[in-house]
């Protein structure tokens, strides 16, 4: 499971263009228009996977490694998303903070309420946006399962989601297994998942004037991944799972 270095490159992950992604703009409480957003906030460092006996509750406190290079970059801030997905396997995904505090402070305001919020807050705002690229048609409807249709969705209204802020970094971690639909779906793409590419993007739901327009937070594309062979055996800290920092 590697960065991405050639166009017929599989079990691979690349940054995503955010402005692929539209947006609720700043009039949109008015207007109802969406535009494309700005820079991703949020830099992809890199993408694991891990299989393990047991479901991970959140991948901070399972991993050693990871927990050692937020420790070794305790002057960054990261985002840090992971799937739970049925059959143990544990994908996580680890961005740097690009985005000078500062230069967008609608994006500053609403994502530091997100990230220090209570848990109902942060499970009514947390937005997912997929795009499958390529993909069977049966893998297509699979997604339509997952997410209600390609478009946005409020991952906590489906799945059992949970949140974790440490000194620098926030992780939010989501189990597709906790429902029984989504888990068959989920289990599905997994087999699948070979044949798959796909462009994922995070975002923070704006609702009032104060909160638009929307930013993604982090965005990174997924490019025929072979899950089972990609796995990494989470039974101790291994310099193979290790991140290396993007430069900024």
């Amino acid at each position: 499971f590697h960065e991405k270095t050639k166009d017929d490159d599989t079990n691979c992950y690349i940054d995503v263009d955010a402005s692929r992604f539209p947006l609720r703009g700043k009039n949109y409480l008015s207007d109802r228009k969406k535009f494309p957003s700005e820079e991703a906030a949020f830099k992809l460092v890199c993408s694991k996977c891990f299989r393990t006996d047991y479901k991970l509750p959140n991948a901070v406190d399972s991993i050693d490694s990871l927990q050692k290079f937020l420790d070794d970059n305790s002057d960054k801030e990261y985002f840090i998303q992971t799937w739970l997905v049925p059959g143990h396997f544990t994908v996580v995904s680890l961005y740097e903070r690009t985005l000078e505090r500062g230069k967008d402070a609608v994006f500053d305001r609403l994502y530091d309420k997100f990230r220090y919020g209570d848990p109902i807050f942060q499970k009514e705002r947390f937005k997912f946006i997929p795009e499958i690229i390529d993909a069977p048609w049966a893998i297509k409807k699979t997604v339509q399962i997952l997410s209600g249709s390609i478009r946005p969705v409020l991952l906590s209204k489906r799945l059992k989601t949970s949140f974790h802020n440490g000194k620098n970094y926030f992780e939010v971690s989501v189990d597709t297994g906790s429902s029984y639909a989504v888990g068959m779906a989920a289990s599905t793409m997994v087999k699948s998942f070979a044949k798959i590419v796909a462009n994922l993007s995070f975002l923070v739901e704006g609702r009032d004037e104060q909160e638009l327009p929307e930013r993604v937070i982090a965005a990174h594309s997924f490019s025929k991944v072979d899950v089972k062979s990609v796995g990494i055996r989470l039974l101790k800290i291994s310099s193979s799972t290790s991140c290396s920092s993007t430069e900024t």
